[in-house]
């Protein structure tokens, strides 16, 4: 259950890598030129801004998009360097249980993406760790 909060961190808390991302050569997934924490912490702020004008209640397959979309830019802003092995697989496990949710999923599908093994989770918590400590701005829980 627990990556549906980390997810709703990414979403909610980290944000909106969705407007972040400017591809102008740096960051991205590849590897070669990783975001500074302070690149990937601004990604995250811009999901979390983008993110909390979506609303499940409302329009879940809008919200969904949303969360798609948004997954998909902070996949191509990347991780930073200094983002441990495990926070990393964190971070491509959350982007990747996102991506795969169907476009028509319902709230439970949602609720469902914190089905993870007990190895899984020990990732999601090193991410939030992660996010914790290199974004602090963002760990304040808004009212999202």
């Amino acid at each position: 259950m627990r990556l549906g909060l980390l997810a709703a961190s990414l979403v909610l808390v980290a944000g909106a890598a969705a407007g972040c991302g400017d591809d102008d050569g740096s960051g991205g997934g590849g590897g070669d030129a990783a975001p500074s924490t302070k690149e990937f912490c601004g990604a995250l702020k811009t999901f979390q801004d983008d993110f909390a004008q979506a609303d499940p209640t409302k329009d879940l397959a809008g919200y969904i998009k949303t969360l798609k979309e948004a997954a998909d830019r902070l996949e191509d802003v990347g991780t930073p360097d200094d983002m441990s092995d495990a926070a990393e697989d964190g971070f491509e496990l959350t982007i990747g249980k996102i991506k795969d949710l169907s476009d028509s999923a319902s709230v439970d599908d949602l609720a469902d993406l914190g089905d993870v093994s007990e190895e899984d989770q020990k990732k999601l918590d090193a991410l939030d760790e992660y996010i914790s400590k290199t974004c602090p701005e963002l760990s304040g829980e808004t009212d999202g």
